[in-house]
């Protein structure tokens, strides 16, 4: 059976976005403040997953010294670089995290011992955007968002006394609340003009609506979809995905949620 390992790997590289067949204007309207001719920069987290039968001598996958020394060989070209200028790798693409993901993917697979796969790399580019690539035709992009709202666990397929029974504190008539968290991870080719699976743009204005309607509110007295279903986090996962799914589709990959740093829930197509 297979053992999954991750290890983590920081970078810090400038970039910018800019397509010579495309007008400045046009460049302006897909990349924003991405054109910036001098570019911008980011402290990058790489993680690095790789899987393999655990060895019977070792205990281990990998040493994850070697792991170390082997993505450090290939972020040595990264790091303190600007990609566009210091590289070979970005002249005819984007340097989008979903590009740098997927270039990393092929500088480190060599690298691997025998017996050892990479199943995943996942590239933040901020804390709350990331790409993952699994080695396939498609990619992932994912952006996180926030809201905040009020909400009472409350089954009308229970008793009153049930309720206080299942809930507990939670049922209280008053309501109480949370500051939501949700990651939204779409899935696609990535475009060869843009260097993304989707434009952050394209993805912020889909979900805008949504958190306009939801964010401080409350859940049950204000969203039909809970008045006959009880507010849990599991509900609301499902909430999320039934009204993302209506714009993204089957771009739509996976939905994780937060409803206190604690309590996590996820809902979706499992990843590869």
């Amino acid at each position: 059976m297979e053992v999954l390992t991750t290890k983590r790997f920081e970078f810090s590289s400038a970039h910018r976005y800019w397509n010579p067949e495309w007008s400045a204007e046009h460049n302006n309207q897909v990349f924003g403040k991405c054109t910036n001719p001098h570019g911008h920069g980011h402290n990058y987290v790489l993680e690095v997953t790789v899987a393999g039968e655990v060895d019977a001598v070792t205990g281990m996958v990998i040493n994850v010294v070697d792991l170390k020394q082997i993505v450090g060989r290939v972020l040595l070209d990264f790091d303190h670089k600007h990609l566009n200028e210091d590289t070979p790798y970005f002249r005819e693409r984007q340097p989008t995290t979903e590009n740098i993901v997927q270039v990393l993917w092929t500088l480190i697979l060599p690298g691997l011992p025998e017996g050892v796969r990479l199943h995943r790399l996942r590239l933040y580019e901020t804390a709350s955007i990331f790409a993952d690539f699994y080695g396939g035709a498609t990619a992932t992009f994912s952006r996180s968002y926030q809201f905040s709202a009020a909400h009472r666990l409350d089954s009308p397929q229970l008793s009153p006394q049930q309720n206080i029974d299942l809930y507990g504190k939670c049922n209280n008539p008053k309501g109480h609340g949370h500051d939501y968290r949700f990651e939204v991870t779409v899935e696609g080719p990535v475009d060869p003009a843009t260097g993304m699976v989707i434009n952050l743009v394209d993805l912020d204005a889909i979900v805008q609506p949504l958190l306009d309607e939801v964010d401080h509110t409350h859940l049950d007295r204000q969203q039909p979809f809970f008045r006959e279903r009880p507010s849990t986090a599991e509900n609301v996962v499902a909430f999320l995905w039934q009204r993302l799914y209506a714009s993204l589709g089957e771009r739509l990959r996976w939905i994780k949620l937060w409803e206190t740093p604690n309590n996590i829930f996820e809902f979706g197509v499992r990843e590869p």
